[in-house]
């Protein structure tokens, strides 16, 4: 059954891009490292402030690809112990 709650903050995933290099003549430019993901609980209810409060924590560029992916319930943010506005890394 799915609970039907309104968010009391979001779990925001912040991904950082693997490094490319040159590859031969057969294979062209490769990846040496695949993208690599940091998440963020964030005691912010709407998921556009909650972005933008964990690139402020992270200190993350303007355009780095960000995505809220989770709602957190009011007790999953007590449980991980945010303040309202507060945003952690996870």
């Amino acid at each position: 059954m799915t609970e039907k709650y309104s968010a009391a903050g979001w779990v925001v995933q912040l991904s950082i891009p693997g490094k490319a290099v040159q590859g031969d003549q057969w294979r062209g430019p490769a990846l040496t490292d695949a993208p690599t993901f940091q998440f963020y609980n964030v005691a912010v209810a709407a998921s556009d402030m909650a972005i933008e409060a964990a690139r402020k924590k992270a200190g993350a560029a303007e355009d780095a690809p960000m995505t809220a992916v989770r709602r957190l319930s009011p007790s999953e943010v007590a449980h991980v112990g945010l303040k309202t506005g507060e945003a952690r890394l996870a």
